[in-house]
């Protein structure tokens, strides 16, 4: 196995929690993660590009047109995605190439270097070819992203004679079957596991929160979360992920004094939580060791299944696309059907010859067609590209089906209506608090609903992050009926109601109004208020509708109570018509005058508060 899997005695503070183990249960000590083995290829893209590029070579010297090209393939290697490094071998970093940096600087600092573009396309094709070498040895292996495994330990453990020999039988089958390094780690839960695997250790059961713990906070970046993970391995053209950014994370984490995976662990889970949001609480249950529950999942009377037989045998990796989109559709249609989501998906293929080949595909979130034709692309191109190259002898693929393991209720995996708390809500958070140290408390203020009678009293705005006022339940006798104006003034704003005759019109002791009102005047000071608004730089209007009186009797039996009547008028906007006298008329009390109101063409609703005798604007309906 060489030096894959160390399984000699560890140094530093996790030196007791790394050894050599037998069959183990699929649960460690605290019974929250599963026994896991991860499998790494390191700097897979590297690995695929250089083969592709070979093969390329290859290819030309058979054509004859190989004249110096062969001393490039073995040149430092450098791969650019959006003209910027994203990949460097050791020679090139060597010669100082580093992330992020342009194409022309990393050619000025290692001229002899092969620029590539990534090709994630041929990353996932190629993959498929480590997949099937460890499907020889353990069955039930789950590809989070190419380059990485994830598959359970106890079964095929105990099968192999061991851990320690299910490790170094998965190294000798990559090697045996590709020709490529690969390096296995077994521990409890799949982010232990996958720390593990970097350096080829396998972690006891019920050890993996203290072989966790002195890590740096920077570990944090090989998180199995986030973009890169499950379907989530290639962003959307033109479209940026609104996920968890690790980077990010790790800096703020660092900042705030954070520095190892055991402190963030010792923190409370609930003030995490209530600091950080759900993303970061999902690291702070892995930093210990732990794994979040699985989502409850949905099984049907009946397995769905979605098959289609070829009438002719793919032999050729761009029939692919032609057969993956139907098979896509058809299986969307019929989750659609019946309102769930696929989060864990098998293809399975059948050939010529009767052989069954078969890949699992992970998921963090609901599969959409894209990601399914995507995956059943890949696969297709894997399978051929694996039969071409000899690893596998199998017949032309006839039968494709999809079978989805993993099914949940579509409500489950709704996005709320803000995204999701990733990188965006990690931005806000910290604009949020920077803001409220140079201003104070109250310079981000947030609404509250609170409940009571008027508009104004439903909702209260708090300091972000204060506690939240106790919601009064109510009753509410008198509260207006929904819908309530979309605009609500914080306080009301004077305004004025008169009759034909140009007097004031005002609510009588038996709550009805002294006269139909005709206008409804904008003082100076409340235009400033409505400057921005649906009512900006208007200061007389014509009312051609109104409803009946709402009487307000606020703590009637006592002397601090006080009457207030509320009333809901519509109004012609300019230039739209005026309606005449006769073609005024009452509207009855609650939502149907309401409703009435806004459907008068040309006219604007709005919801006037009378109080002491003085008219107030409340609210504006849209």
């Amino acid at each position: 196995m060489g030096e894959a899997l160390m399984t000699g005695p560890a140094h530093g503070p996790d030196a007791q929690a790394m050894a050599p183990a037998g069959p183990s249960p699929s649960r460690g000590a605290d019974g929250r993660a599963t026994r896991t083995a991860a499998v790494i290829v390191p700097d897979w893209p590297l690995v695929a590009a250089r083969d592709r590029h070979e093969r390329e070579l290859e290819a030309a010297r058979s054509a004859g047109e190989g004249t110096g090209r062969d001393a490039r393939a073995a040149a430092p290697l450098v791969l650019l995605d959006r003209h910027r490094v994203a990949h460097a071998d050791p020679s090139a970093r060597r010669a100082g190439v580093e992330i992020g940096m342009r194409r022309r600087s990393a050619q000025a600092l290692c001229p002899d270097a092969t620029v590539l573009q990534t090709d994630r396309e041929n990353e996932s094709a190629l993959f498929e070819l480590v997949a099937a070498s460890v499907d020889t040895v353990a069955a039930g292996v789950d590809v989070l992203r190419p380059g990485i495994l994830l598959l359970g330990a106890r079964g095929p453990a105990r099968h192999a004679g061991g851990e320690e020999a299910l490790a170094e039988r998965i190294v000798d089958a990559v090697a045996e079957l590709t020709g490529w390094d690969c390096s296995v780690g077994i521990a409890d839960g799949p982010f232990a596991a996958l720390l593990a695997a970097r350096t080829g250790r396998i972690v006891r059961p019920g050890r993996s929160a203290e072989y966790l713990a002195p890590h740096p906070i920077a570990a944090l970046r090989h998180a199995p979360v986030g973009p890169g993970w499950g379907h989530r391995d290639r962003a959307a053209p033109g479209a940026r992920e609104k996920r968890l950014d690790l980077a990010e994370t790790v800096d703020l984490l660092q900042r705030l004094g954070i520095a190892s995976l055991g402190d963030l662990a010792a923190l409370p889970a609930t003030a995490v939580a209530d600091r950080f949001g759900p993303d970061i609480a999902l690291l702070h249950l892995l930093s210990q060791g732990r794994e979040p529950a699985p989502p409850a999942m949905h099984r049907p009377e009946l397995p769905l299944v979605v098959e289609t037989v070829l009438e002719t045998p793919l032999e050729r990796t761009d029939q692919a696309a032609f057969v993956a989109r139907p098979l896509a559709e058809e299986l969307q249609e019929m989750l659609v059907r019946r309102g769930l989501i696929c989060t864990r998906l098998r293809i399975l293929a059948r050939t010529e010859d009767g052989a069954e080949m078969e890949r699992t595909w992970r998921h963090d979130g609901a599969l959409s067609v894209a990601d399914v034709v995507d995956r059943i692309r890949w696969q297709c191109d894997g399978w051929v590209t694996s039969a071409r190259l000899g690893t596998t002898r199998t017949g032309a693929i006839t039968r494709i089906s999809l079978h989805p393991l993993q099914l949940m209720p579509a409500g489950e995996g709704a996005p709320g209506l803000w995204g999701s708390a990733g990188e965006a809500s990690q931005r806000a958070s910290r604009a949020f608090a920077r803001a409220q140290g140079l201003a104070g408390e109250h310079a981000v203020l947030v609404p509250v609903a609170t409940g009571g009678r008027l508009l104004a009293e439903e909702i209260s705005l708090v300091p972000w992050r204060s506690e939240k006022p106790p919601r009064h339940e109510g009753p509410w006798p008198g509260s207006l009926p929904r819908p309530v104006p979309a605009t609500v003034l914080r306080r009301p704003a004077p305004i004025e109601l008169h009759d034909a005759a140009g007097r004031p019109v005002v609510v009588t002791a038996r709550g009805l109004l002294s006269a139909v009102p005709v206008r409804l005047r904008i003082p100076a000071e409340t235009a400033e208020v409505l400057a921005h608004g649906a009512l900006a730089g208007m200061r007389e209007l014509a009312v051609t509708a109104h409803g009946a009186p709402t009487v307000l009797d606020e703590r009637w039996w006592s002397g601090a109570g006080h009457r207030a009547a509320r009333l809901q008028l519509a109004l012609a906007l300019p230039g739209e018509g005026r309606a005449s006298r006769e073609g005024r008329r009452d509207l009855a009390d609650g939502a149907d005058g309401a409703s009435e109101l806004s459907r008068g063409e040309g006219a604007l609703a709005v919801l006037a508060l009378s109080q002491e005798g003085a008219w107030r604007l409340e609210g504006i309906y849209d």
